[in-house]
């Protein structure tokens, strides 16, 4: 658990993995104004790519961003020797800057795969490496270095990725998918995914949003699902985000 101090009555009805999730996401989001920040991770992006116009340089950085840039964690990594799923220990961080370490060893040579899961987005630039969080929290960093106002979007079931203004309307935009699936397919988790949603929340810097309706087709069963959990409730969200 990150370390909060608050005697606020909205905290205590929530887990503290909640708590956690809008602090890393406030932080994230005060990162994605910080211009310094936004400096560095733009010099990442290739030259070529920069120098292309704002409607015709989404395509050519989705895939450079995917298949050349980052690389993707699994969540059950085997050891490159023996070719057997290694075995997990998890590490708790203290902040948001470090949420927690992966420390995967193989039962047999025992190897180790260490994997730091950072809040930070230029320690996330410099491994190059993570699961949907990692890649949603960077490339949300580049789009805005490269002048997109863009947020990061959690589903609260396992997912995250990004949304950005464009045409006066936020567009849904996830780096971990293919193009052009990855640019403006809302329902893409919902029909492919079987997801079943109760809260997709948008997070800015001074702002949290229920954006479910954008990605359900199936709006009336979501708020049924939402009415048997009465425990969640949305303006409790904004609250204690707006107090982060």
């Amino acid at each position: 658990m990150f370390n909060l101090s608050t005697n606020d009555q909205h905290y205590a009805r929530y887990p503290s993995v909640l708590i956690d999730t809008f602090t890393l996401y406030k932080q994230i989001s005060r990162q994605y104004a910080d211009q310094n920040i936004l400096n560095s991770i733009r010099q990442l992006v290739p030259d070529k790519i920069l120098k292309l116009n704002s409607d015709a340089l989404l395509k050519p950085l989705f895939q450079w961003f995917k298949n050349d840039f980052m690389s993707w964690m699994p969540k059950d990594p085997k050891c490159r020797i023996c070719n057997i799923p290694l075995d997990i220990q998890l590490i708790n961080g203290n902040s948001w800057k470090l949420r927690k370490t992966e420390v995967h060893t193989c039962g047999i040579c025992g190897s180790k795969l260490i994997f730091p899961r950072y809040g930070e987005i230029l320690r996330i630039a410099k491994i190059r490496t993570g699961r949907c969080s990692e890649w949603s929290i960077l490339f949300g960093g580049i789009l805005n270095a490269l002048s997109f106002q863009t947020r990061i979007i959690h589903d609260y079931l396992d997912h995250c990725w990004n949304e950005s203004m464009m045409d006066s309307n936020w567009l849904h935009l996830d780096s971990t998918l293919d193009y052009p699936i990855s640019f403006n397919h809302p329902h893409f988790y919902e029909q492919n995914w079987g997801k079943m949603y109760e809260y997709v929340l948008a997070f800015s810097a001074n702002s949290l949003e229920d954006v479910t309706q954008t990605y359900t087709e199936h709006w009336d069963i979501v708020q049924k699902r939402r009415r048997r959990k009465d425990k969640k409730n949305i303006e409790d969200f904004k609250t204690i985000y707006s107090t982060l």
